[in-house]
């Protein structure tokens, strides 16, 4: 297999996920990514690793804690992170050997291109408001700027209120893909983000 460049993503069917016309879009622009967005300091007894076989028990325990859509068991993560571009990109914050926090590295097809776009980001319970999803995220971005993406892409759902406030503030801006879901963000926008100056973004603009 011809290797390839450093600078240029793995082309693989299964790292290039499908938006879920459902869900809402997000998008960071990379040049406009604020420099400020450093990692956040953690406590010493948090590590950022890559993925590794010894650690994807305890992602897939962490997995089910998200309240995502379908099952995660063995079977499903290995079918999920066998793409080596998903392997080499993926994040996860341990305390102990334990992943507390993870996000998948993945791409999408958005604007007729290839960007990078972050998967199942996902903090345990017991460890949320502590800057580590705000980290994991983070962790994933700078993966994608080193592979030179321009662009980063994310979806989520409405009641996820927490995940949307860490990444406004990491510069991530709603795209209104269609009527309804301008709707739903407008919802979102006027509830709980009264006082953020949002800029939005509709596909093409």
């Amino acid at each position: 297999m011809k290797k390839e460049s450093s600078s240029q993503p793995y082309k693989n069917r299964n790292y290039i996920r499908t938006l879920v016309q459902s869900q809402l879009l997000m998008e960071l622009n990379l040049s406009e990514f604020i420099n400020s967005n450093q990692l956040i300091k953690m406590s010493n007894k948090y590590s950022i690793k890559g993925h590794s076989k010894a650690l994807e028990k305890s992602w897939v325990q962490l997995l089910g804690m998200g309240e995502f859509d379908g099952i995660w068991n063995e079977n499903t993560f290995q079918e999920f992170i066998s793409p080596i571009e998903r392997q080499k990109g993926s994040k996860v914050i341990l305390e102990k050997n334990t992943v507390i926090a993870a996000t998948f590295a993945s791409a999408g097809m958005y604007e007729k291109k290839e960007v990078g776009r972050l998967d199942f980001v996902v903090t345990h319970p017991m460890h949320r408001k502590k800057g580590l999803g705000k980290n994991i995220c983070i962790a994933v971005i700078n993966h994608f700027i080193e592979k030179k993406y321009k662009k980063i892409i994310l979806q989520t759902e409405d009641w996820r209120i927490s995940a949307i406030s860490i990444y406004l503030k990491l510069g991530f801006r709603p795209v209104y893909t269609d009527e309804n879901l301008e709707k739903r963000w407008q919802k979102i926008i006027n509830t709980y983000f009264k006082d953020f100056k949002i800029k939005s973004i509709k596909p093409g603009k």
